[in-house]
């Protein structure tokens, strides 16, 4: 196992290495720069396995995660994805906010399919030929980038049902603002890179349908639980319109 520590400030690289007695660990600094992926690559660059399993550090494996996982391997697929449950990790409040119990593999964006970087296996020759993770995407949208460059050369996206990750999700209103709006102008990111490749842009409509969903549905944001769902859609509009800004591209 290699925790790959990203500028932590608490006692992870301590608590990690407390575990060496009990199984092989080692713990790789990855706080040169920030973002997922840097952290995420220093960690597969450190690997000496063919096989790599991601999980993000505030989660939890299902008991047979890393088995059915395995199987996958086993079965000669490259590129791996699982569900991720929301209820054992997180209040009903919370989950509110979000609108599921459950997110599995799916298309994104009416694009192309991607698992969720905190339940993704992948060989590192896959890596390697990927010239692994993109660091310029920092905050949003890491996962759906590598899973979509590996479609994209021929490499199919395969889902496993039965590896569950239990996921932890923002805790705060503030939290899953700022979240949400990382994500909104992570879909501008990806329509610049992806655009070449077939990604369409968002509807004329669709800034439209979502500023209307905000603004009649405001009256409604004082009650704590729609709230955070109001939040969520309004930080992800935002984050667009933040995101057309940066990238230089029209995704509203």
């Amino acid at each position: 196992m290699i925790v790959s520590d990203n500028g932590s400030s608490d006692e992870t690289a301590e608590i990690a290495v407390s575990f060496a007695s009990r199984m092989t660990i080692r713990v790789v600094d990855a706080g040169g720069a920030p973002g997922s992926n840097y952290a995420r690559n220093c960690g597969v660059r450190a690997a000496r396995h063919q096989r790599i399993l991601l999980c993000d550090g505030d989660d939890r494996v299902d008991a047979d995660w890393l088995t059915a996982m395995s199987r996958g391997f086993d079965e000669g697929h490259q590129l791996m994805a699982g569900p991720i449950d929301y209820v054992a990790l997180n209040p009903a409040q919370v989950r509110a906010w979000r609108g599921a119990d459950r997110a599995s593999t799916g298309t994104i964006l009416n694009f192309l399919g991607s698992g969720h970087g905190a339940n993704l296996g992948f060989t590192k020759s896959l890596w390697n030929e990927l010239n692994g993770f993109d660091e310029s995407f920092e905050f949003g949208g890491p996962d759906i980038e590598f899973c979509w460059r590996a479609q994209l050369r021929g490499t199919p996206l395969h889902t496993v049902p039965d590896a569950i990750v239990h996921y932890r999700l923002r805790p705060s209103l503030r939290k899953l603002y700022k979240q949400s709006r990382a994500y909104g102008a992570a879909e501008a990111h990806l329509y610049q890179k992806f655009a070449q490749f077939g990604l369409d842009r968002r509807p004329a409509s669709a800034p439209i349908v979502d500023l209307w969903w905000i603004l009649t549905r405001l009256p409604f944001a004082v009650a704590q639980g729609r709230r955070g769902a109001w939040l969520r859609r309004l930080g992800q509009q935002i984050g667009r319109f933040e995101g057309s800004a940066r990238y230089r591209v029209l995704w509203w």
